[in-house]
């Protein structure tokens, strides 16, 4: 992408296009026209050396202060030309007035803005501390600067979170003894102007545009002291999307397997083995390998030639690298043979590839669509398998006594990861997690994660999917995000991790603050106002796919109650509250606690229980206790409870299972006729496994710990 810089006084001209106050000012590019400026002797002024991709005119001398004079100005502007002529491209002196602006008392007032405007998502508006120390305070705050992607938000959301922010307060003078700089609507008036910009920049093929500083002049307008950008050539872009037919690869009738031998432990021989528990009919599974008629009791094919005239939806290639891509080469050369092909190894176009296979791969697809000839969609490389429930199809090459996977066509949940690692550690570590669909999707060369997402927005029955994905590819973030919106359009939820986060804080390498934010915090904000469930961590997304897959139509969170036998919960599900610990818990009214007391009295723990949430009942509590109690949080309006079960109480039915059977019946149905969410706690060793799976079988989320399951509720309210 080439670039052209955008010196400061063409910067006064793009923000008067939309409203935005500019210091009166003209630029001189001799000495002679210095008696033209449109200044009388002894008003205050700023001189400034003007020049191509100068970025910081005080680092350079290039910025002075002074009452205007006309030998004055003439002097400093010889004096920069020839200075900062040296180094680079001189287009003249600036002469701007010098504003007067309001201060804030004690408190930094003055006004930072970038535009950076994405090629597929629209401008990246930063708002924030400027000044000189712009960027220090990018280090050194905890938000410095909020960030807004202008096709997800509005100027009015904007607004509502800068009046928040320790910026809006000084600026609004809500900040502790601090007189209001600037009005509400005026504040308003300027966050809409920077959308306005955002149009602009379309129009001008504008990169970047950015305001430092900003401050509020006496009349209480914000005006822009200073300002730089980026010219670009290149235009508006959009993921395309890889053209692929639903049922090929949701529901394939066909499949073809290269690379299988007879070696124990071989990747295609795991792949096979797991194919061949898979509903597909008896002609519905083929082997590439040539020489022989069969291997293992299934009909082999000498080659991918032989699959033009009779073709497979999905091929599954578990070869090196350079057969992969010599097959793909003969698959397009034949003009078909397979809808899908699904690369199983590494080495191409990553970090493991010396040979250029994935730059030949990707100039073969790009060549082949550009051109309107037939080319397969590649899923990969590097991609660990599938999981198609309604047909039983699993083509992980991982033997099922290692994963015992389990199929669930009825399911509601579905995992895309492009780790295959995550995929089935997760489906490990959750053994009663049932999903419909699993995708590893590789280092997505072709079919992106957006591909992937698209088949599941089109599954209306999908209404839970979580993502793990390390890098968006081109603009995919943007094609993301939309499908985000679609999803939650229609009331499903997107649990999303995003690996690979890069530093915020960093800046840019040509030294200007633009792009102080970093990628991922753009891309957090991007999904989250899209309507995704963003989790930080793994135990984070652990804790939300256990709440949402158990409780997959949920839309709105009460307030949390928490019950348990154990008094060290009830202090560590408030420590993992935090600070928000009043606003997430629901408290209890005077009638509640009555209410609650006679519960406790009808089961004779009077005085020895306080009527309160949390609450911590003694290990003398059985199964009957449990549950009045859980039912008196729901009567009381608690909308989520947290139910904590120390099994090593001699009155919890640990042994023989009827009663846990029958109690965790109860606490569904009471769950279910109220629309409540109730969440389990057994934090236990492993002889209390199979008095966890009897809450697990009755549907509920169970977790090890009872800040796990906080856990997930903080992050659930937290993208609400």
């Amino acid at each position: 992408m080439t670039s052209a810089f955008i010196p400061e006084h063409e910067i006064y001209q793009l923000l008067s296009r939309v409203g935005i106050k500019t210091p009166r000012h003209c630029l001189v590019d001799d000495e002679s026209s210095v008696a033209d400026a449109p200044f009388a002797s002894g008003d205050p002024v700023v001189i400034k050396g003007i020049a191509r991709d100068l970025w910081h005119k005080s680092d350079h001398d290039a910025l002075a202060f002074c009452d205007f004079d006309i030998d004055a100005v003439r002097a400093l502007h010889n004096r920069m030309a020839a200075r900062v002529g040296r180094q680079f491209d001189w287009l003249g002196t600036l002469i701007a007035e010098r504003v007067q602006a309001q201060h804030a008392r004690n408190a930094p007032s003055e006004i930072f803005v970038s535009l950076q405007r994405d090629r597929c998502c629209g401008a990246i508006i930063s708002f924030g501390f400027g000044g000189l120390l712009t960027e220090d305070w990018a280090r050194e705050l905890k938000q410095s600067l909020l960030v807004w992607p202008a096709s997800v938000y509005s100027p009015k959301e904007a607004f509502e979170e800068l009046s928040g922010h320790w910026l809006g307060r000084i600026l609004l003078g809500r900040a502790r003894q601090q007189a209001a700089l600037v009005d509400g609507q005026t504040l308003l008036d300027f966050l809409e102007k920077l959308w306005k910009l955002d149009e602009l920049m379309a129009l001008e093929q504008l990169s970047l545009l950015e305001m430092n500083p900003l401050v509020v002049d006496r009349a209480g307008d914000i005006v822009a002291l200073d300002g730089v950008g980026l010219r670009s050539e290149e235009g508006h872009v959009e993921t395309c999307p890889v053209p692929l037919h639903d049922d090929s690869f949701l529901k394939p009738r066909r499949i073809a397997l290269a690379g299988v031998s007879a070696k124990a432990g071989s990747v295609g021989g795991l792949i096979l083995e797991n194919l061949r528990q898979s509903s597909l009919s008896e002609d519905g599974l083929l082997v590439v390998k040539p020489g022989i008629d069969h291997f293992a009791g299934i009909r082999c094919v000498p080659d991918v030639a032989a699959l033009a005239d009779a073709p497979v939806d999905v091929l599954i290639l578990a070869l090196p690298a350079e057969p992969c891509v010599q097959m793909v080469e003969r698959l397009c050369a034949e003009g078909g043979g397979a809808e899908v092909v699904y690369i199983v190894a590494g080495g191409i176009g990553d970090g493991a590839d010396k040979s250029g296979f994935g730059e030949r791969l990707s100039e073969l697809i790009e060549s082949r669509r550009q051109s309107g000839q037939w080319c397969p969609a590649i899923v990969g490389p590097n991609g660990l398998g599938m999981l198609l429930s309604p047909l039983k199809l699993n083509s992980l090459f991982i033997p099922q006594s290692k994963l015992n996977v389990q199929f669930a066509p009825d399911s509601d949940v579905a995992l895309i990861s492009q780790s295959g690692a995550f995929l089935i550690t997760r489906l490990s570590r959750h053994s009663n997690l049932n999903i419909k669909y699993g995708f590893s999707i590789g280092n997505q060369l072709d079919m992106k994660l957006s591909d992937f997402m698209a088949l599941m927005v089109r599954d209306k029955s999908v209404r839970v999917l979580g993502v793990y994905v390390e890098g968006f590819v081109g603009a995919d973030v943007c094609a993301v995000a939309k499908l985000v919106e679609e999803f939650r359009a229609e009331h499903r939820h997107v649990i999303l991790y995003k690996g690979g986060r890069s530093q915020l804080g960093q800046t840019a390498a040509a030294g200007h603050t633009g792009a102080m934010t970093g990628d991922y915090h753009v891309h957090k904000r991007l999904l989250l106002a899209a309507g995704a469930i963003l989790a930080e961590s793994f135990n984070q997304f652990n804790a939300v796919l256990k709440w949402m897959a158990a409780y997959p139509d949920l839309q709105t969170l009460g307030k949390l109650a928490i019950v348990t036998n154990a008094g060290y919960e009830t202090v560590g599900s408030v420590d993992t509250l935090g600070d928000n610990d009043s606003e997430r818990l629901y408290e209890l009214t005077d009638n509640n606690r009555n209410a609650l007391g006679e519960v406790l009295q009808r089961h004779n723990m009077q005085g020895l229980v306080a009527a309160s949430n949390p609450l911590d009942l003694t290990p003398m509590a059985d199964e009957d206790v449990y549950f009045d109690c859980v039912r008196a949080m729901i009567e009381f309006g608690a909308g989520v409870v947290m139910l904590g079960l120390v099994p090593l109480s001699e009155q919890l039915d640990t042994d023989q299972l009827t009663q846990a059977e029958a109690f965790a019946a109860r606490l569904k149905s009471l769950a279910e006729s109220n629309g409540r969410l109730v969440g389990i706690v057994i934090d236990a060793g492993v002889p209390y496994q199979r008095y966890k799976a009897v809450f697990e079988r009755a549907g509920f989320p169970v977790f090890d710990g009872m800040d796990m399951g906080v856990l997930g509720i903080n992050v659930l309210k937290n993208s609400r």
